[in-house]
């Protein structure tokens, strides 16, 4: 196998005919002995422990991740607690179908083959790895991979101008994409989706996960007990599969939470990385650095600084974080990302835990939004005589669309658009229920491209998130402090400068400067933009007037900054596709 981004990859014959050889290697699948109807693999350079094969009576399952509860859902089913994780995962699909995403926590991924040609594939409600598929008559393609998948003939890479859009749409019109992706014969599998696919006929079934959940009515303090108890849970399961963990630190509750419970919580002959972001040296930029040194003096580690180097672009990512997108690109902070990535290594590490999405339930700060509660604001707003906000095509992508394919948008984005926001899951008005924007953290991949170490988000545990959906609003502000159920947890086991902290700061402190630096030789790249035609897409002449414009005054606000550096990332992204090869 010669692929190098985790996840699933196989090739079918849902005919029984032989795969082609050229397919396989279009997707680095090596073919032992005469071909036959299936070919499957699955990779993990980082963690190959996390890849379960069972084959059985012609039938292949692979599962690619790790199950939280193995033992409980082996109980459920009868099963002996050593059944592997393949047959768990197989015999998990033959009784629940479509609902073991609900029922089978954890973050992974399936392929199921049965050899009168049917495949199953599925995905956990939070996804470990992205798996795209493509069907065609009586051939069948899957990889996590979507530029190795084009380069298979029957495949190609015949834009999907929808799919595209979506792809570069703010959060909201990313939502209603589905599994369509940049390609138009591929689609993607979305997290808690189970597609089944035989000849001519593809099903997709998608689990309801995100389900009301009953009221917690205990006291505060036995919630937070509960919470605790929860997150050290997780913790200890997320740091045994790994070999050193190093926790992104910056000082701020989400990361120094997480950073008290991993040193707590990991076993004592695991080593443990603290690595914080530092402005560059001389620079004289404010950093969180004495923040982080707080957090790691108090857990006796030492702390390791990173900032990126000076000339790591911050427009044109690598090729190898371009590839392993998949897509479109709406990350603004690639360059810091690398750097971690390089110091963990260099660290030892073998595992980066990142405290984003805390505010989803643990490090919440504001009351869940409900249906209700968004038309009450609405009112609100039209009695003040202001209008509501109405979304329109210029504010619904993260970067300047070309004036000729605004004009014309497909008819499935101007309905997306024009249509209201997806429902959030109802609860008691006075319940945290799920925040809205959940399903973006739920759809992260956790590998930032091939080979890269994971980025693991505790935060987003569906187990946590569950749980903190059933606890009344007034659990998260006492005694006039907000995000109460962090700050408690955390009491006594870490200084108050850390645990009654207010407000953080910037995650990558140069981030604005070296926008206006790096401007100029970004708008030096426009010439190669217009030249491989990303100009059908994206407003080049804009970006042009707006490099030179950061490059002499800088961005005029956090919005201006990533809309200029988002267009001409996918710029790159498009310009990549379109001359690889």
């Amino acid at each position: 196998m010669t692929a190098a981004i985790s996840g699933l990859y196989g090739l079918f014959g849902l005919d029984g005919r032989p795969i082609d050889d050229a397919d396989a290697a279009a997707l680095g699948l090596t073919v032992d002995g005469p071909p036959g109807a299936m070919l499957a693999e699955g990779v993990d350079r980082q963690a190959p422990a996390a890849v379960h094969r069972s084959d059985a009576g012609g039938r292949t399952t692979l599962l690619l991740g790790d199950l939280d509860e193995p033992e409980a859902m082996a109980d459920r089913l009868a099963l002996s607690r050593a059944t592997p994780p393949a047959d768990l995962a197989r015999a998990a699909l033959l009784k629940f179908g479509a609902e073991t995403p609900v029922l089978l926590t954890g973050e992974w991924t399936l392929l199921h083959w049965e050899p009168e040609g049917r495949l199953t594939l599925m995905a956990s409600a939070a996804r470990r790895d992205r798996l795209f598929f493509v069907a065609s008559g009586a051939r069948c393609a899957v990889a996590p991979d979507l530029a190795g998948l084009s380069r298979i003939a029957w495949v190609g890479d015949e834009i999907d101008a929808a799919g595209l859009l979506f792809g570069m749409g703010r959060t909201d019109l990313r939502g209603r994409r589905g599994g369509r992706t940049m390609l138009k014969r591929v689609r993607q599998l979305v997290p808690a989706e189970c597609v089944t696919i035989e000849l001519d006929d593809i099903r997709h079934e998608t689990a309801t996960v995100l389900t009301p959940q009953p009221r917690n009515r205990g006291t505060f303090e036995d919630a937070i007990a509960e919470a605790d108890a929860l997150l050290r849970l997780i913790m200890r399961q997320r740091a045994a599969r790994t070999t050193m963990p190093a926790v992104l630190l910056s000082g701020g509750l989400d990361s120094s939470l997480l950073a008290c419970l991993a040193a707590e919580e990991h076993a004592a002959d695991q080593p443990l990385g603290l690595i914080t972001s530092v402005a560059p040296a001389g620079s004289g930029i404010a950093d969180e650095r004495q923040f982080a040194d707080i957090v790691a003096a108090a857990l006796g580690l030492a702390v390791d600084p990173v900032a990126p180097p000076l000339d790591a672009d911050t427009y044109r990512p690598p090729d190898h974080i371009i590839a392993g997108a998949g897509g479109p690109f709406l990350s603004n902070r690639h360059c810091l990302t690398e750097a971690f990535q390089v110091a963990a290594r260099a660290a030892g590490a073998t595992m980066l835990v990142n405290g984003t999405y805390g505010e989803m339930s643990v490090t919440g700060w504001f009351p869940g939004t409900t249906i209700k509660q968004r038309l009450r604001a609405m009112a609100r707003r039209m009695i003040r005589g202001r209008p509501p906000v109405v979304p329109n095509e210029t504010n619904a992508f993260h970067v300047r669309i070309a004036p000729g394919r605004l004009a014309q948008l497909p008819d499935e984005i101007s309905r997306a658009i024009a249509s209201p926001s997806p429902v959030v899951v109802e609860q008691a008005s006075d319940l945290w229920g799920y925040v809205p924007g959940i399903e973006k953290a739920l759809g992260q991949s956790n590998e930032f491209y091939g080979g890269a170490l994971r980025m693991d988000f505790p935060f987003r545990d569906i187990r946590l998130l569950r749980l903190f959906a059933g606890m009344p609003q007034s659990f998260f502000m006492r005694q006039g402090m907000d995000r109460a159920p962090a700050r408690r947890i955390l009491d006594g086991h870490l200084p108050d400068s850390i645990r009654l902290r207010r407000s953080g700061m910037p995650a990558s402190p140069d981030h604005i400067v070296r926008l206006q630096r790096q401007a100029p030789q970004a708008r030096e790249r426009i010439a190669a933009f217009r030249r491989a035609d990303v100009g059908e897409w994206l407003d080049l002449d804009w970006l042009d007037r707006v490099l030179e414009r950061v490059a002499a005054h800088g961005p005029a606000d956090v919005g201006d900054a990533n809309e200029v550096q988002l267009t001409a990332i996918n710029a790159e992204i498009l310009t990549w596709w379109r001359t690889r090869r």
